[in-house]
């Protein structure tokens, strides 16, 4: 509970910093990282709220479509980012990956299908790997730290070891060893924390780079 509260405030913290960012310079100038800290937001406070007024409710629809939302966005994210045959292999990607879902998942299920979530993962971890071959591929004298981007998708590798051994056996240990769930699921939250501050930081990056 208390790791789940911290990560929420910890996510409130980037999204007004890129509302500020979006007002003072525009939304493009951070690839609209805004709308997907909104979502996530929304989502999270929507689904924390409808915990506490009943824990039984099956929230698997909302996450099964915010997902889609996720693959959607970092598509076009990554998109204005890549360059040539990059850009190619991950329009690809999420070609492959939206059809499965639309045609081997139950997305529109009340029950949270995990084969999204491992989907998520596999797609966050091929875009982010091919960021780092085009970074290191195109060599500039810029560090590459200061590039917004390393730091999203630095938060989106890390995210995404963590949640493929979560979601994998969720099911399994929900009926086996609710125990060891729980401790999985303070475990995400540590990660969504780290993740964040990540997000964070890209935003400091970002302004950094709109005032030069």
């Amino acid at each position: 509970m208390l790791t789940g509260i911290i990560y929420k405030i910890v996510l409130f913290f980037p999204l007004i910093k890129s509302f500020y960012l979006g007002r003072k310079y525009s939304f493009s100038a951070q690839n609209y990282i805004f709308i997907y800290l909104l979502i996530t937001f929304s989502n999270e406070c929507t689904a924390f709220i409808r915990d506490q007024i009943n824990s039984d409710v099956k929230v698997g629809l909302q996450y099964n479509l915010y997902f889609m939302f996720c693959v959607v966005f970092f598509y076009f994210f990554y998109s204005l980012v890549f360059k040539n045959v990059l850009k190619k292999i991950s329009l690809l990607s999420v070609i492959l990956l939206l059809g499965y879902i639309f045609l081997f998942t139950k997305f529109l299920g009340n029950d949270f299908d995990k084969r999204i979530g491992i989907l998520i993962t596999l797609f966050y971890i091929i875009n982010s790997i091919l960021w780092f071959y085009q970074k290191i591929s195109f060599f500039d004298e810029n560090k590459i730290t200061d590039d917004p981007v390393f730091w999203i998708s630095t938060s989106l590798l890390m995210w995404s070891c963590f949640f493929i051994f979560r979601v994998t056996p969720m099911f399994f240990f929900a009926k086996n060893d609710s125990e060891f769930l729980n401790f999985l699921k303070i475990g995400q939250n540590i990660i969504n924390i780290g993740m964040y501050i990540m997000f964070y930081i890209s935003l400091i990056k970002y302004e950094k780079q709109m005032k030069l």
